[in-house]
């Protein structure tokens, strides 16, 4: 072989290499039908540097400022605020110094006001980005709010000891505050999530309680993550209730997405759910982010579900996500996350934080990159949900008799678990469902048979059995959960 020959071929050799490599480690930079781009080498480590070179440490909340030509990043274990270049893809720390390393291990946080060289967090959650460039930062390990702005770090709410209590700037408490959003009229929002509220703080300093009760946690339950629409409604993450709600001017619920099923012996929290359809019949499974997307779509991080939802015209929609945790590319769910957190919606692209693949992810809102990926649940047949879970019917299936739903008992019963027998002599059905016991007879008008299956109608079901009935009627479809 020739010289030159050989030089060809070690260069095409090197190349190679190269490639796959690249392939093996899974740090496309950008696909090249959809134009995604991953931010982050999936090391939980800390450093600066381009989109392959960065690394995170359990990125949570993230804010887009047109303005700064940025994404801001609260890269929560690494206690420190980042800036991501929307030129030069390029991470920068902008503040949080580490100090050593805690008793197990990870990076050390802190309480520091001061340059940004010297300023430090304790594990911040959530950012959000005035106008003017402003800073403003969740310092969730610290219980305080704070803010960046003019090369120093300064503490505008709260402070380092935890608790509950409205008052002037430094005067009041928060506990383990997650996220922020701003108003029209400069005031700032806070999702204050261990106390259960929603606290505002106002331009001259001065927090109020805006939204939820201490101790209540049917109103909110661990709130982390707020977003106002364009027409200035305020849009909150429940998280512990497996719920999107929106509040009016004066604090109160005006529109709940989503619902929980039952409660955890274990854990004390409301079980979620994973289903798609309008919203009074959707489950989430522990959201932590939102933001909005085109055309007054409500887009939300649906984190345990690993997925993407989007919410349009009452509609709750998959978009992004397999339901399963992950870290690559796919041709149908479009790239598989891991407990994704924040989103921010700018210049036509959302941006993703892909909390425990320590990633950002930037996807162009084009094409059908951001379209719906879930089965239309509109059928011939009417369909029933008991806690978010398909009741399959393995006969006769619900139906209408003479303009009144109608559902087989026997197999909604035994769906979640329930005991049901039938007596033949008296015609009668005892049922043992959670503790609740009942016995439901034809003779009385309890049922109707149908085939040699009893039928009890909707409103028999939801009275006799305690339990929450929703039809709808254009979907055909029947949910039903436990009060």
């Amino acid at each position: 072989m020739c010289r030159r020959g050989l030089i060809k071929t070690i260069v095409m050799v090197l190349i190679m290499t190269m490639v796959l490599a690249s392939s093996a480690l899974g740090v496309n930079n950008t696909a090249s039908a959809s134009g995604l781009t991953v931010i982050g080498s999936g090391e939980s480590a800390r450093s600066d540097g381009k989109a392959t070179e960065v690394s995170f440490n359990n990125p949570f909340g993230i804010a887009y400022s047109e303005k700064l030509n940025a994404l801001i990043i609260a890269d929560t274990g690494n206690h420190r605020i980042a800036s991501l270049d929307l030129k030069t893809m390029e991470v920068k720390t902008i503040a949080g110094l580490n100090k050593g390393e805690d008793r197990f291990g990870f990076p050390g946080g802190g309480y520091v006001d001061g340059s940004l060289d010297k300023a430090m967090f304790n594990r911040p959650r959530g950012v959000a980005v005035a106008e003017n460039g402003s800073i403003f930062v969740a310092d969730t390990g610290n219980h305080a709010i704070r803010q960046i702005f003019d090369g120093k770090v300064t503490t505008i709410a709260g402070g380092k000891i935890a608790g509950y209590k409205d008052g002037k700037g430094l005067e009041a408490s928060f506990l383990s505050p997650s996220s922020l959003a701003l108003d029209e009229d400069k005031n700032i929002f806070v999702a204050d999530t261990l106390n259960n509220t929603i606290r505002k703080i106002d331009k001259t300093g001065k927090v109020t309680t805006f939204a939820g009760k201490l101790g209540d946690d049917k109103l909110l339950n661990e709130p982390i993550d707020l977003f106002f629409d364009e027409d200035g409604k305020l849009y909150v993450v429940d998280g512990g209730n497996h719920q999107i709600k929106r509040l009016n001017d004066k604090g109160k619920i005006d529109l709940v997405w989503g619902n929980h099923s039952i409660k955890d012996d274990e854990s004390h929290y409301w079980l979620g759910g994973y289903l798609d359809g309008p919203g009074q019949i959707a489950y989430f499974n522990f959201p932590k982010g939102i933001t909005g997307g085109k055309d007054g779509a409500i887009l939300v991080s649906d984190s345990y579900n690993h997925v993407i939802r989007e919410i349009k015209d009452s509609n709750v929609s998959t978009i992004l996500g397999a339901g399963l945790a992950g870290e690559k590319e796919d041709k149908e769910f479009k790239i598989y996350l891991d407990g994704p957190t924040g989103l921010a919606y700018g210049g036509g692209k959302l941006f993703i934080s892909d909390r425990w693949n320590n990633r950002i992810i930037v996807i162009p809102d084009k094409g059908k990159n951001l379209s719906s990926i879930s089965p239309r649940l509109v059928g011939d047949n009417i369909i029933l949900y008991f806690n978010g879970i398909l009741v399959e019917f393995p006969d006769v299936e619900p139906m209408a008799i003479e303009d009144v739903v109608r559902v087989p008992i026997r197999a909604v019963v035994e769906a979640v678990g329930g005991e049901i027998k039938w007596k033949d002599e008296t015609q009668e059905v005892d049922i043992n469902l959670g503790g609740y016991a009942t016995t439901l007879s034809h003779e009385e008008g309890d049922f109707i048979l149908y085939e040699g299956r009893s039928l009890l109608d909707l409103k028999a079901l939801e009275g006799i059995m305690d339990l929450e009935v929703k039809y709808l009627e254009e979907e055909k479809i029947i949910s039903v959960q436990m009060k």
